[in-house]
């Protein structure tokens, strides 16, 4: 007898299976327990981020032109460095070659991390050209790290011995960037205390600056130190403010000064900007006849 229900059944095991076909899986990690180092030999910490993707196809990275990468770079997926399991690993499901990410085209993974985001290490295999969603090849592809043999910036070591992966510092130049969102989801996932304004780890910093400054907001530490000192340009003396912000996280600051920490008033208007590079937003402000002032940065937006 014929069963419209078993039918409809079967229709959409068919349809569920084909939809699983459609795809390729490709696997992208680096062994468990490697030591993994930054420039300084430090262990890499959870601060660390890996994203697998391609460069634009009329771009080749280089060592001397890291300040042109993140313009140039398309990410597929990006995952957290576990400094616990001293890993990164993850599956993505290669469902389109729409572009840039074309079949066949030169892929990369490119780890950074650092306070200031400038501890890089890029890296490919030969071998590693972005595959076909093929449904007729389900078989997964499995790109490790100790299979890569073209590092652009960093080092790696085959055999983990003296270590697996070691980061290289860069300077100024601009890691990919992250929105406060995503940051929040990779660092502060389950937690109820994870708006800009709460403290998730009660060290007194809000969550909006550890995610500009690139500190740990399940941590407790402390803000990178913002610099001042007095300069004499064209015979007027100014107060100069170095503040070592992360440029590649997204949020708009502001200056305020007191002179009694009571009342605060906006203190860029009058603010020359000096630089704004990668590692520091560096300001001169007039300064007027009080024998005290105090400065503040203050974050009005993620």
């Amino acid at each position: 007898m014929f069963s419209l229900r078993a039918f409809v059944i079967r229709l959409v095991l068919v349809v569920i299976l084909t939809k699983a076909l459609e795809a390729r899986t490709l696997r992208w990690f680096c062994d468990s327990q490697s030591v993994n180092l930054e420039s300084g030999g430090l262990p890499m910490d959870g601060g660390f981020r890996f994203e697998v993707g391609v460069f634009a196809a009329s771009f080749t990275p280089t060592p001397a032109n890291t300040a042109e990468w993140s313009a140039n770079w398309t990410a597929a997926q990006r995952v957290v460095y576990n400094a616990t399991n001293k890993l990164f690993t993850s599956q993505y499901t290669v469902s389109s070659n729409a572009d840039p990410f074309n079949e066949g085209a030169i892929a990369y993974v490119w780890g950074f991390g650092g306070r200031a985001g400038n501890e890089w290490i890029l890296f490919r295999a030969p071998s590693w050209t972005w595959p076909a969603a093929d449904p007729r090849n389900p078989v997964a592809v499995s790109w490790n790290a100790k299979d890569a043999t073209q590092v652009v910036v960093g080092s790696i070591h085959a055999s983990g011995s003296p270590f697996l992966m070691q980061s290289l510092a860069v300077g100024n130049s601009v890691p990919p960037s992250s929105t406060y969102i995503q940051w929040r989801n990779e660092e502060l996932s389950g937690l109820a205390l994870n708006g800009p304004e709460d403290d998730a780890d009660g060290d007194g910093i809000k969550n909006v600056l550890e995610f500009v400054f690139g500190t740990r907001p399940k941590v407790h530490d402390s803000l990178p130190p913002t610099v001042g000192s007095v300069v004499s340009v064209g015979g007027s003396r100014l107060f100069q403010m170095s503040i070592p912000r992360r440029l590649d996280r997204p949020a708009t600051l502001s200056v305020e000064s007191s002179a009694d920490l009571v009342m605060w008033s906006p203190a860029l208007p009058g603010a020359t900007v000096v630089s704004n590079g990668a590692e520091a937003w560096v300001l001169r402000f007039p300064m007027g006849t009080e024998t005290t002032r105090l400065f503040r940065v203050v974050s009005t937006s993620p």
